[in-house]
């Protein structure tokens, strides 16, 4: 009998790096627009797998120290190659030090970033601060911002179906509360200020 998770994880394992070579062959070309359709399928695929994952209790985090702002630095750098957008960091406040799951925080912005590069109109900003016993990484645009259907949900509680945003803010949550300190759980936060507002905040 064919286990259908197991090979479904292969599936996705195996068209992620068919599109990697795709990415590296945009990267050759300096074609961004491909890279960039590339670069969001190839994360998009990681995203299912990883919410299956969370969905069987298989999703641990690997907790260590990390420099927060370097990982903004390679974001910034990563998403810069694929748009034409501007992308402002502020990194003035953000701890020296923190631990997380780098893979797995790195995850969840991507897809925040993704949402931004579709909604913005001109800017996209990305910031990580230290505030109230918690490191802060937020993803903003200038656009017209979340629906008010989506504000004050808890992403614990969106439906991972896939569509639009669904999945990425349902992953997002169950990646925020993977990270614990004490009585303290990461959490996601979805606002509006001239634009949307993605915040993860994770316990320091």
């Amino acid at each position: 009998m064919i286990d259908f998770p197991a090979l479904a994880a292969l599936t996705i394992h195996d068209v992620k790096n068919r599109l990697n070579l795709l990415v590296q062959l945009a990267e050759r070309k300096g074609d961004s627009e491909t890279l960039r359709l590339a670069m969001e399928a190839a994360a998009t695929l990681m995203r299912l797998l990883h919410a299956y994952k969370a969905g069987t209790g298989q999703l641990q985090p690997n907790l260590d120290a990390r420099v927060p702002a370097d990982l903004v630095d390679e974001l910034a750098a990563e998403f810069r190659a694929q748009t034409p957008l501007r992308l402002e960091l502020e990194l003035a406040a953000a701890p020296v030090l923190a631990y997380y799951d780098e893979a797995l925080v790195r995850m969840v912005l991507q897809d925040a970033l993704y949402n931004a590069m579709r909604h913005a109109r001109d800017t996209i900003r990305i910031s990580v601060r230290s505030v109230a016993g918690q490191i802060e990484f937020s993803v903003a645009d200038d656009g017209p911002g979340y629906p008010p259907q989506m504000l004050g949900t808890p992403a614990m509680a969106m439906a991972a179906d896939g569509g639009g945003t669904g999945l990425g803010l349902y992953l997002a949550g169950q990646v925020a509360r993977l990270h614990v300190n004490g009585d303290r759980r990461g959490e996601v936060c979805l606002g509006n200020d001239a634009g949307a507002v993605f915040r993860l905040r994770l316990p320091l």
